[in-house]
């Protein structure tokens, strides 16, 4: 079973989400503790008995357990029917990430008239006959997080398919060139799609309980914890290797630097972002360069579209360029925003970016861009060499 933390918002086949655990506690209270939610709905403690004592489980456990199972497969069906477009849709068009405190209230209008994007979600829901939102709630954000889930898994699993080999470490090794420190967040994803498609290493063994019983870990959070250092081990020899190349293989004349970065105009700066992300595997359009409504580039990967507004500034960038992206967002429907900027941002524009959910990325975030696109031309030049 895999889990989403909803403390880091990370994934997690553990019972124990990796990233928060500090201390040594049973499974069941560390669930309880930090709200890991199972992503399977089959696995919802909605759906699950709750025991009520010896006299009373033996009772009427069994009776109840089918109630519950026969809630759950309603529940299912009826998701299956309303994912596309329903939950996708909502998660793709709103701009709220959590659930309010009066989400849980009883459905319907309000004095006080003031009503959250997810408590009108519920009642569209609850008019397609979805009527155990009205008892359960908190079943909305269950669903909502195992919709995102899927999605995002989807293209993750899309890329990672071109990543797997014979062995496991050309295929760790394979993996992390290409999608760099992001296996630190996604490696129960990996773990989950070897899982899933039966692909079989023999230093890899899964707990065969996993896949029917909740709070049973796909891997022990030691062996967890172990293919991460295997995987920072693989990251560090990269980076060496990198590096050494670049000592042999370094041209100063094809270079890309910030300081050209900071002569280019404004059409030069989005032109050469477009190289940027297409390098770092971005699919990257551009926009016309009139009536963009706000919008430099739109980018996408592992199903996601975001929209992109660049900055080539002398100054610090302000509030207007968060605006324009979050206008951007919204009238393409993208899922994410970012503003690039070879300089730096104004308080107020990190608070607006961080309120409005945009991406800021910096001149320090700018430079490790362009250590990954000067990477390629080593690569380039490497090939080169070998050739001549």
């Amino acid at each position: 079973m895999i889990y989403q933390c909803n403390g880091c918002n990370k994934t997690t086949f553990e019972t124990a989400c990796p990233w928060c655990n500090s201390s040594q506690v049973s499974p069941s209270a560390e669930l309880r503790v930090q709200h890991l939610t199972p992503l399977d709905p089959s696995f919802y403690p909605d759906f699950q008995y709750q025991s009520k004592g010896l006299i009373k489980d033996f009772l009427g456990k069994k009776k109840e357990q089918a109630q519950l199972n026969d809630l759950l497969n309603n529940v299912l069906r009826k998701y299956a029917q309303l994912k596309q477009p329903y939950f996708t849709n909502f998660i793709h068009t709103t701009r709220e990430t959590a659930s309010g405190s009066s989400d849980v209230g009883v459905p319907g209008p309000r004095f006080d008239g003031v009503y959250t994007e997810r408590e009108l979600f519920r009642e569209v829901l609850i008019r397609k006959g979805f009527d155990e939102l009205e008892g359960q709630p908190s079943l909305l954000d269950k669903l909502l997080l195992t919709t995102a889930f899927n999605s995002v898994y989807l293209g993750f699993s899309r890329e990672l398919s071109r990543h797997i080999k014979t062995d496991l470490t050309e295929t760790l090794r394979s993996w992390i060139e290409e999608a760099g420190t992001t296996f630190r967040s996604d490696l129960a994803l990996f773990y989950y799609y070897l899982w899933e498609n039966d692909v079989s290493y023999p230093s890899i063994q899964f707990t065969p309980q996993a896949g029917t019983t909740a709070s049973v870990p796909l891997l022990p959070l030691a062996e967890f914890r172990k293919g991460l250092g295997w995987c920072e081990s693989i990251y560090f020899h990269i980076l060496v290797e990198r590096l050494g190349s670049q000592l042999e293989h370094f041209n100063p004349n094809r270079f890309i630097t910030m300081y050209l970065v900071d002569a280019m105009d404004g059409f030069q700066f989005e032109a050469f972002l477009v190289e940027i992300f297409q390098t770092i595997g971005f699919d990257v359009k551009e926009t016309k360069k009139t009536a963009d409504q706000g919008a430099d580039l739109f980018v996408s990967r592992f199903g996601k579209n975001m929209v992109i507004q660049a900055k080539n500034y002398t100054g610090s960038v302000g509030n207007a360029a968060v605006q324009q992206a979050i206008s951007a967002k919204a009238f393409y429907a993208c899922d994410e925003a970012m503003v690039v900027t070879n300089s730096y941002y104004t308080k107020s524009a990190k608070e607006l970016a961080g309120t409005a959910g945009v991406r800021l990325v910096d001149r320090e975030g700018l430079q490790n861009y362009l250590d990954d696109y000067n990477q390629k031309l080593i690569e380039v030049f490497q090939a080169e060499a070998e050739e001549s």
